[in-house]
C-alpha cells in the first residue's frame, strides 16, 4: 500500500504523547533529586542531630516506596488519594507516583555515597572544629555528589521508561498515543500500520534513554579513574647477607 497520507496525522497524534511524557518524566525527576536528597542528607545524621520518631518515619518512606512496584504505587496514588480528599488528575497523580518512588531511590544513593567516603575525614573535620553543617557541605558531600551522579542519572532512565505504565492510570502518553493511532488507521484504511508506529516509539524511547546510560558510563568510568587506590605498595625489606664467621 503506496498511500502515505496517514504519517502526518500519525506523527501530529504521537507527538503530542511523547510531550505528555517528556512533562511527567521531568517533572518526576526534578522532584525525585530534590526531595530524595534533602531526605537523604537528613537520615544521615548523627544520632542526636534528629529525632529518632523522625529518622524512623524517613526510614519506612524509604523501604516502602524503594520495595513497592510502581505500578503498585501509581495505582494507590491515583485510587487511594480521592478517599483522602485529594481528586489528583491521572497526570498529576503519575508524576506524584513516580516521584515517591524516585525519591526513595535516591534517599538510598545519597545515603550510599554519604557512608562510603571514609569516617576518618569526618573526624578530622570536627577536629578542626567544623560543625556538622560546614563538614557536609565543604568536605563530605563535594565527594559523595560524584558518586551519586551514575546511578541518579540510571535512575532517570528508569523514570523515563516508567512513564509508560502511567497509560494504565489514565495518562494519554506516547505509548497511548501510539496505541490509538493504530486503532484508528485500523478502522480509517484497514491497515494499523502497527509495525513503523511502535518502531517509532522504540526510536524516541532509544534516542532519550542511550545518550543518559552513555553519560552514566563515561561518568562512572571517570570517577573510579580519579578515586585513590585503596592499595599502597609496601617498599620491600632490603636482604641483608649474614656474616661470615
Amino acid at each position: 500500500m503506496n498511500d502515505l497520507s496517514w504519517i502526518q496525522p500519525t506523527l501530529g497524534l504521537v507527538a503530542s504523547g511523547a510531550l505528555q511524557t517528556a512533562i511527567i518524566a521531568l517533572a518526576s525527576l526534578v522532584a525525585s533529586v530534590l526531595v530524595g536528597v534533602v531526605l537523604g542528607v537528613l537520615l544521615c545524621l548523627p544520632k542526636g542531630g534528629l529525632n529518632d520518631t523522625f529518622r524512623w518515619i524517613l526510614t519506612i518512606y524509604l523501604q516502602l516506596f524503594r520495595g513497592l512496584p510502581v505500578l503498585v504505587t501509581l495505582f494507590m496514588v491515583f485510587f487511594v488519594s480521592p478517599s483522602l480528599g485529594l481528586q489528583l488528575p491521572s497526570g498529576e497523580a503519575a508524576i506524584v507516583g513516580l516521584s515517591l518512588w524516585g525519591s526513595a531511590n535516591v534517599m538510598e544513593v545519597v545515603r550510599g555515597a554519604v557512608r562510603s567516603i571514609p569516617t576518618a575525614q569526618f573526624e578530622a573535620a570536627s577536629a578542626l572544629g567544623f560543625p556538622w553543617r560546614s563538614v557536609m557541605r565543604l568536605v563530605i558531600l563535594p565527594q559523595a555528589t560524584a558518586r551519586m551522579l551514575p546511578p541518579v542519572v540510571n535512575l532517570a532512565v528508569d523514570l523515563i521508561q516508567a512513564t509508560t505504565l502511567a497509560s494504565l492510570i489514565g495518562v494519554i502518553e506516547v505509548l497511548q498515543r501510539s496505541r490509538q493511532a493504530v486503532e484508528y488507521s485500523q478502522l480509517s484504511e484497514g491497515d494499523g500500520h502497527a509495525a513503523p508506529i511502535f518502531a517509532g516509539v522504540l526510536l524516541f524511547f532509544f534516542l532519550v534513554c542511550y545518550p543518559l546510560t552513555h553519560l552514566a558510563g563515561r561518568v562512572e568510568r571517570r570517577a573510579r579513574v580519579g578515586k585513590p587506590s585503596a592499595t599502597r605498595t609496601r617498599p620491600r625489606p632490603r636482604e641483608t647477607t649474614p656474616a661470615r664467621g
